[in-house]
């Protein structure tokens, strides 16, 4: 049951800088002491400016508890004392910070299975479903998934299901090397017309469109920096 572990943290304008220097200092001394906590920084570059988000990967729930918290993670690189004054000081820096576990998806990805890879890019698109639309949520994105490479298009999507957090959410991401690959991307209805015909393809995206509640859509760029991808 791989698991995406994800923590988003809203940044004071003001105190950006601090922040990342607090940071970065953090991911080299991990990066020294070869900590178990791996993680990789990505910051909105289009959509909710000031947020970063520390992505993390794990086996299981297991494997969480083992590699411990963030909190854990500090004390741990950089010593009690210094732990608990970085710790304040990020604090200091943040408006506000959230935590999500999500199920990696497969069945609704393409390809089914993620690259070691690291992008420099992705669009990151976090659909909430209405009470009793998941099943046709799912159901469109899946359709999506499908419908890529029958049209030859070049988008790469993997999907997950958000467990911790906010519940009947998904999220999907696309890498991209670079930006201009979306001008070559095409959107979801006319994915799904030229896969599936208009009939049907127009069916499975109003089916899904009605299931869903709210839909945001973002871009996030890479800051090898920040992370310690291990």
């Amino acid at each position: 049951m791989p698991l995406t572990s994800i923590l988003s943290v809203q940044v004071r304008p003001d105190r950006f800088a601090q922040y990342e220097e607090l940071v970065r200092n953090l991911a080299a001394r991990a990066v020294e002491k070869k900590d178990a906590f791996h993680w990789t920084a990505h910051q909105t570059a289009y959509g909710e400016l000031g947020t970063l988000h520390f992505v993390s990967e794990d086996p299981n729930f297991a494997g969480i508890a083992a590699r411990g918290n963030v909190q854990e993670l500090v004390h741990r690189v950089l010593g009690e004392d210094k732990g608990a004054k970085a710790l304040a000081s990020m604090l200091e820096c943040t408006i506000s910070q959230q935590v999500t576990i999500s199920l990696d998806r497969p069945e609704l990805s393409y390809p089914t299975e993620r690259g070691a890879r690291i992008f420099p890019a992705a669009v990151v698109t976090q659909i909430r479903a209405r009470p009793g639309g998941q099943e046709a949520l799912e159901e469109l994105i899946r359709k999506i998934a499908e419908a890529i490479p029958k049209v030859g298009d070049s988008t790469r999507m993997m999907a997950y299901q958000v467990m911790v957090g906010m519940l009947a959410e998904y999220w999907t991401a696309r890498p991209l090397e670079d930006l201009s690959e979306l001008d070559s991307q095409l959107p979801p209805a006319e994915l799904l017309d030229r896969a599936f015909g208009a009939a049907e393809g127009g069916l499975i995206y109003r089916t899904g469109l009605e299931a869903i509640e709210e839909v945001k859509r973002q871009i996030v760029v890479y800051r090898e920096d920040l992370s310690n991808p291990g």
